[in-house]
């Protein structure tokens, strides 16, 4: 097996088990009448399942970081963005809940794209040398 065959597979590993977790429970709550509550858990489903299947792009050694960072946030603005609008945190009946909801996944993706890439750069020092002196 390939290493994207590899990166593949564990994305769909990854992103299966928070799936099976938080979609049980959100199907739980669709049963108690709460909607705010399911849809709440709706966007939790499927916000803990694309960031946890998008990881494994960080797995995939043939790119850059600057090209995995650039992949994960398009994913995670395919996925996440949409999430956030039909949680009911955001009052989408104004062009400023979408604004504020984009606001929102920008700064908590700036936020924890940096605490990632120093905890990896700086704790783990899994950062290759050849991406290092790219980036510089």
């Amino acid at each position: 097996m390939n290493l994207k065959e590899k990166c593949i597979k564990q994305a769909f590993i990854r992103g299966i088990i928070p799936l099976i977790i938080m979609g049980t429970i959100t199907y739980f709550l669709a049963q108690e009448d709460n909607q705010q509550a399911f849809w709440s858990m709706v966007a939790v489903t499927i916000i803990s399942t694309a960031v946890s299947a998008a990881s494994a792009i960080y797995d995939y050694d043939v790119w850059t970081v600057k090209k995995k960072i650039i992949v994960h946030t398009l994913l995670m603005l395919a996925t996440v963005y949409p999430a956030l609008l039909i949680s009911g945190w955001y009052d989408i009946s104004k062009p400023s809940g979408y604004i504020f909801a984009l606001l929102s996944f920008a700064l908590w993706g700036v936020v924890l794209c940096s605490l990632g890439y120093f905890i990896s750069k700086y704790i783990l020092k899994n950062i290759p040398e050849e991406t290092k002196e790219k980036q510089q």
